[in-house]
């Protein structure tokens, strides 16, 4: 049903300064990417591994709020890829896992949907498909970080 590991997402507090502690740790940067105000993000490398850390700051107070809680970090979501969303979606409903919208979200070259943690033992999964689809959220920027 999972193909891979493709990302790890970290909701942080401060995402310049997170992105500095990566760019420390020696991890390579990938990309950049916003959603309008409500929140903007990276992407970054390990090594050789397939799966990157996604960082994430929410604008918005109010889900910044939910989201993020009183720390400066929390890891929100395994994000993993498969072959066919809709397929992997019913097969995931038969379950009982529930989904944050029953609707997937094209984002760059991917569609994607977020399970519900409570319906997952307490660990939120981001399913990402890969298409070739135009990017329908701001595209992705390349930067010096």
């Amino acid at each position: 049903m999972f193909k891979r590991i493709d990302h790890v997402g970290v909701i942080v507090d401060d995402l310049d300064e997170a992105k500095s502690q990566l760019k420390r740790l020696g991890m390579t940067f990938k990309r950049e990417f916003a959603a309008g105000e409500q929140l903007k993000g990276a992407f970054y490398g390990c090594g050789e591994g397939e799966a990157d850390i996604e960082i994430i700051e929410i604008i918005e107070p109010r889900e910044r709020a939910e989201r993020l809680g009183t720390g400066r970090a929390r890891i929100e979501h395994v994000g993993v890829e498969v072959d066919d969303l809709a397929a992997t979606m019913e097969a995931l409903r038969s379950l009982g896992v529930a989904f944050k919208s029953e609707e997937p979200l094209a984002v760059g070259n991917t569609v994607n949907v977020w399970t519900t943690a409570e319906s997952c033992d307490g660990i939120g999964y981001q399913l990402t498909q890969y298409t070739s689809a135009v990017p329908s959220i701001e595209p992705e920027r390349p930067s010096d970080t």
